[in-house]
């Protein structure tokens, strides 16, 4: 059962598909968007759900795919039962209105940090252990009123990756 893969059906727009996944595949140089999630997960799978405790209950908010383009694109991903069902666990832990913008989050966290550190960079930054309880403290010193789970998720992202270095123990 460990090793059963799960066909898995998300919704992208064009241009998250054209610039975000192709650079993520480009730099990582592999040639299919499921061994490029595979790896991605691998990598971050331990803070994903330490970063979603900060915000809490996400409230089943729907999560807007892109606001600045329209064009939607069916993206297919084949994913090992395990990781299928921890994404699952999240959703339903963390009350988040769909599994799909997990894996949204995941690629767009990926795809802003190895912009801003580069991938070598960013892979010795993700490879560390985050300080959560500094993390939080800066994320709820920011969050005044951000209602929005969305909004709160792409501060949090966002607060990861601009001051990564900060957020990790020294090795």
């Amino acid at each position: 059962m460990r090793n059963k893969k799960h066909l898995f059906h998300f919704i992208v727009s064009e241009s998250m598909n054209k610039n975000v996944i192709d650079f993520l595949l480009k730099e990582f140089k592999i040639n299919t968007f499921s061994k490029l999630f595979e790896t991605m997960f691998r990598l971050i799978d331990k803070k994903i759900p330490k970063m979603k405790r900060i915000i809490g209950d996400h409230r089943s908010e729907y999560a807007v795919i892109d606001n600045t383009d329209d064009k939607r694109l069916n993206k297919y991903l084949r994913i090992n039962e395990s990781d299928y069902l921890q994404i699952k666990r999240w959703h339903s832990l963390y009350n988040e209105f769909g599994i799909a913008s997990t894996v949204r989050d995941i690629i767009l966290f990926f795809y802003n940090g190895v912009a801003q550190y580069g991938l070598e960079g960013f892979l010795d930054l993700v490879g560390k252990k985050l300080k959560i309880d500094r993390l939080k403290n800066d994320f709820l010193n920011k969050m005044t009123q951000l209602l929005n789970i969305a909004a709160q998720k792409q501060l949090l992202y966002a607060l990861v990756i601009e001051n990564y270095p900060k957020y990790v123990y020294r090795t």
